[in-house]
């Protein structure tokens, strides 16, 4: 069975051999919520969950690997995931996952959506079960540079060790291990990993806002937002959509222009627009952090930098500097470009892949260039020589889509030395009675 590709699993289940070990993925979405009607089977209708199950009752294997995003066991208050444990629980099997070793985070009313006269704090995602697991699994918890959380299911017929999930490891990584040398490109990857001149002329930018602030003087913690250098509308406790009409105008230099309120909210970044009375909690701190570290250091940047930073696209506006004590020099980490802005993180370990865009593929600073595909499929613990699809998109968007092979070989590992065991003490008694 080797190298065999079947088909659409959805269309040869029948098709499928005898087989020890089933390994699979499936999307957390949409799980019916019929159940509580037609029965526990109908929870998974619609799911590639549900082949996974018809597979096991067809087969029987005698282990069970599922592999999942990092918040598959929240999703849906975690009801996603006891319909899985069920399922699987129905079968015979013993079930163990990676559940979050912390609690869910919680957030206030805003964040939530509710109107203003129902104000209370809750947890979004309530911890349903009443205890914490062990954690999720990532590359770079067994020295792999590649920082990839998700959540893995393991089960067996023959029952689990007490520990089932592989040991943490924990050391250094270096994205050196897995970097292409520049004479190993080809002109196609050279061509694909090329960084466009507006990408260069944003990291230069804010590189050089980096290196021009005093090392004395620390980034915050949150993301940078290069509009709220300049701008001085209202923010809390009302939203400029809320604010008196007058006072909109004066804070934007528009008090003696006629102009409606549609015309001045154009005049903000799109994130200030929100028609709602306040901003969620988060956002106004973001906007009083900026603020104020601006004023501290904006004597350090050169003339002419914030006309220069404001010409960029609305996301390449926004810095998010997670590097802290680390070099001040942009060039020598991480960066990724992404929706919340440009994101520099230490030549450690790479962000998860993303299969649904390549505009997210990380950039290898001291390289000055994105990702290439080896160096991709390297990230993934694949061979330089693994098979992708031919376009970029398509080769980036399997990888997103992959899982660390060196993951899931310590996962089964560990889930088969059960078997390993039994089979050890069975042939150890054998042998005793052989010999008595």
């Amino acid at each position: 069975m080797a190298g065999r590709v079947f088909s659409d699993i959805r269309h040869c289940k029948d098709k499928v051999p005898p087989h020890d070990v089933l390994c699979a993925g499936f999307p957390c979405q949409p799980f019916s919520k019929s159940g509580s009607q037609l029965g526990t089977k109908d929870e998974t209708r619609g799911t590639l969950f549900h082949e996974v199950i018809e597979i096991l009752e067809l087969r029987r294997p005698e282990y069970v690997i599922l592999e999942n995003v990092g918040n598959f066991g929240r999703h849906d208050g975690g009801r996603t995931w006891r319909i899985v444990k069920h399922n699987l629980e129905r079968l015979g099997y013993e079930v163990n996952g990676t559940e979050h070793a912390t609690p869910p985070r919680s957030s206030d009313w805003r964040d939530l959506g509710m109107p203003t006269d129902e104000r209370r704090f809750t947890s979004i995602l309530p911890d349903l079960s009443g205890r914490r697991g062990c954690g999720l699994l990532s590359p770079h918890h067994f020295g792999h540079p590649h920082h990839r959380e998700r959540f893995f299911i393991i089960a067996s017929q023959s029952g689990l060790q007490r520990d089932p999930f592989p040991t943490r490891k924990r050391t250094p990584t270096s994205l050196l291990s897995i970097e292409q040398h520049d004479s190993e490109l080809s002109l196609l990857d050279k061509q694909e990993s090329k960084l466009t001149a507006q990408q260069v002329q944003c990291i230069n930018l804010w590189g050089s806002l980096v290196t021009s602030i005093p090392a004395t003087q620390q980034f915050p913690s949150a993301p940078l937002w290069a509009d709220e250098f300049r701008l001085n509308y209202p923010y809390q406790p009302y939203t400029p959509f809320w604010t008196e009409l007058g006072l909109l105008k004066k804070s934007l230099g528009r008090s003696r222009q006629p102009a409606s309120r549609d015309e001045l909210l154009l005049l903000l970044p799109a994130y200030a627009r929100e028609q709602v009375p306040e901003f969620r909690s988060w956002k106004i701190q973001f906007i009083e952090r900026n603020r104020t570290w601006w004023k501290g250091v904006k004597e350090y940047q050169e003339r002419g930098w914030l006309e220069e930073i404001e010409q960029l696209p609305p996301s390449l506006r926004k810095l998010e500097w997670n590097v802290q004590d680390g070099v001040r020099d942009i060039w020598q980490h991480v960066l990724q470009f992404r929706p919340s802005g440009l994101r520099v993180k230490r030549y450690s370990s790479i962000p998860a892949l993303v299969a649904m865009t390549t505009s997210q593929i990380p950039i290898l600073g001291p390289k000055r260039r994105f990702l290439t595909r080896v160096e991709g499929l390297r990230l993934q613990g694949f061979p330089d020589t693994h098979h992708l699809p031919e376009s970029r998109t398509a080769a980036f968007k399997a990888l997103g889509n992959g899982v660390h092979v060196g993951i899931v070989t310590s996962v089964a590992a560990k889930l088969l030395a059960v078997a390993t065991s039994i089979e050890s003490s069975q042939k150890s008694v054998k042998e005793e009675k052989e010999y008595a």
